[in-house]
């Protein structure tokens, strides 16, 4: 992420740094300090602001956790790690996107997002298993600020069959909107870097698969081409492909991509999907590093000798000011392990690599899983178990102090009904909140003054329950509708993007008593052409559609 791209400042006084383990306090009534369970991605913003989805244990929660320059604390017991298949990006300083489970009563690790903005989860996004444009198992996710974000996975099609290749979804800071890009390998990892986004991917269509099929729009006559890049709205084949590391050519696959904001780095091994994965194994080789230096993907040319030949680089991370990247070394069969002593190492462009066993001394706590770096001495690791890891010089971090970070988020938009933004009303037994009467926003119309378009929403009414606001309307057409609330021009929380059809339909938004909207609008998409009718003298009848709704709903401090 570019923001990484600040460092600390040079600390002359310094010791040299080290690693170190620096586990998380105990929760509340546990008398040590324990794994935290899986840990799923670890992204930071800047040195004191970095994030940890884990999947806990009997002792942790699953969920999230914060970094604040001076200690990791719970963040959220919500949105957070479901082993292995939960992906952080960060979309501003107190913004930030993760890939998750769905609410309940759905199901299904990595089908789901969270979007996190000013410490509470203001929308989360997933889809009814019988949907006619379901999210497919995602494992990547990346933005360039809040209203640019893409999210990829496995390889899949459409429920109608016409849309075929890896499954992706791009935020625009209103939708998501779900695309199939043409070469269908696997995702394995998004960064953006140098003004477009960069994808790393495996050989088959998801981890560990061996049987399906890819299906390749554009042929890969030399062998798998396993970066991609945005070119408009189609990540395209760069021009890579590794250098004689294992025979066959298919036998090599990306796990990583991350990039700084000045350095990018993907990272990988011996393929364990595809063809030549052999069954719960990885193809035979070293391990693999490939730097961008413009406009050349080049491969870090590192002895094979310093490995073993199942050693995979599975997580990067590109150390700011340098051309070095800590990379996780991990085996396919260290997957998981709560035993194996974490084997990382710091790699250089030049192939240069520096090899660390943790701990140094005593049981192991894991292999490694996930890198991140923020300077040349800020670093953080995380096993498979759920043990942290800490390469510092021992000076202080400034420690962030924002509010957004301090208390513990608890729950989240259930994606299965209508979105809110969640709190628990206190009493209320006032009027200061009734909603007003609804304005309608009409557009003119193009037919003749006898025909007219009828209204797409009638009868609208507003109604409040304690926080709750419901508004019903009667719908003409079938359409998708979206009900959006409002604060000083910003989004505060919005329904889901609902497919409705013709008849009596209700929306509700729920709020906190401090974050009242002072607007409410419909955003709506009709599905099918409006036929004109004989103007009747109503004004209701008179409107145009699709119609917009705008409410002014007072807010009082």
């Amino acid at each position: 992420m570019a923001p990484l791209a600040t460092t600390l400042a040079p600390a002359s006084a310094a010791a040299e740094a080290t690693w170190r383990l620096e586990q998380p306090p105990p929760p509340a009534g546990a008398r040590f300090k324990a794994p935290l369970g899986t840990p799923d991605d670890m992204e930071f913003y800047a040195p004191n602001e970095g994030l940890l989805s884990v999947e806990g244990n009997a002792v942790v929660p699953a969920g999230l956790l914060f970094w604040n320059g001076r200690a990791w604390h719970q963040l959220s017991t919500v949105c957070g790690g479901s082993g292995e298949a939960s992906r952080i990006a960060w979309a501003g300083p107190d913004e930030f996107w993760t890939i998750t489970e769905p609410s309940e009563p759905r199901v299904g690790s990595g089908l789901s997002l969270c979007h996190f903005e000013n410490g509470v989860v203001v929308g989360s996004y997933s889809t009814p298993l019988q949907s006619p444009d379901p999210f497919r198992p995602m494992d990547a996710a990346a933005c360039n600020g809040p209203s640019d974000c893409w999210f990829a996975g496995i390889a899949s099609k459409d429920p109608s069959g016409q849309r075929v290749g890896a499954f992706h979804l791009h935020w625009d800071g209103t939708n998501l909107t779900s695309t199939y890009q043409p070469q269908g390998r696997g995702v394995s990892g998004l960064a953006f870097f140098g003004g477009t986004f960069y994808e790393s991917t495996l050989v088959g269509t998801q981890a560990g698969d061996t049987t399906h099929p890819v299906t390749l729009v554009k042929p890969e006559r030399e062998g798998p081409v396993l970066i991609h890049t945005l070119v408009g709205e189609t990540f395209t084949d760069a021009d890579f492909l590794p250098l004689g590391l294992v025979s066959p050519a298919d036998g090599v696959e990306l796990l990583s991509v991350k990039s700084d904001g000045t350095d990018l780095w993907f990272s990988g091994g011996g393929a364990a999907s595809g063809p030549a994965a052999p069954h719960e194994g990885s193809v035979p080789g070293p391990p693999l590093a490939v730097h961008y230096s413009e406009p050349l993907f080049q491969q870090a040319p590192i002895d094979p000798a310093l490995f073993s030949g199942v050693d995979r680089f599975v997580d990067i991370a590109p150390v700011p000011g340098t051309t070095t990247a800590w990379v996780a070394d991990q085996a396919l069969s260290e997957r998981g392990s709560a035993i194996d002593h974490a084997k990382i190492a710091l790699i250089g462009a030049d192939g240069s690599a520096t090899l660390h066993t943790l701990p140094t001394s005593g049981a192991g706590r894991g292999s490694a899983q996930l890198v991140a770096a923020t300077g040349p001495e800020e670093a953080w690791m995380a096993t498979s178990a759920g043990w942290l890891f800490h390469y510092s010089n021992g000076m202080p971090l400034p420690e962030d102090a924002d509010p957004n970070w301090a208390s513990t988020i608890t729950q989240r938009p259930n994606e299965s009904v209508a979105q809110f933004v969640s709190d628990t009303p206190p009493p209320d037994n006032s009027q200061l909140f009734a909603p007003p009467p609804v304005q309608l926003e009409t557009k003119a119309s193009g037919e003749s003054v006898a025909l007219v378009i009828s209204a797409l929403l009638k009868d609208i009414r507003v109604t409040r329950r304690g926080l709750t606001v419901t508004i019903s309307f009667q719908l003409t057409r079938l359409a998708d509708v979206q009900l959006v609330a409002k604060l000083h021009g910003k989004v505060l929380a919005r329904t889901r993007r609902a497919r409705l059809k013709p008849g009596k339909r209700k929306l509700e938004l729920r709020f906190e008593r401090k974050r009242w909207p002072d607007a409410l609008s419909f955003k709506t998409k009709e599905l099918t052409k409006p036929k004109p009718v004989p103007a009747s003298g109503s004004e209701s009848e008179a409107k145009t559609g699709p119609t917009a709704v705008s409410t002014s709903v007072r807010r009082h401090d």
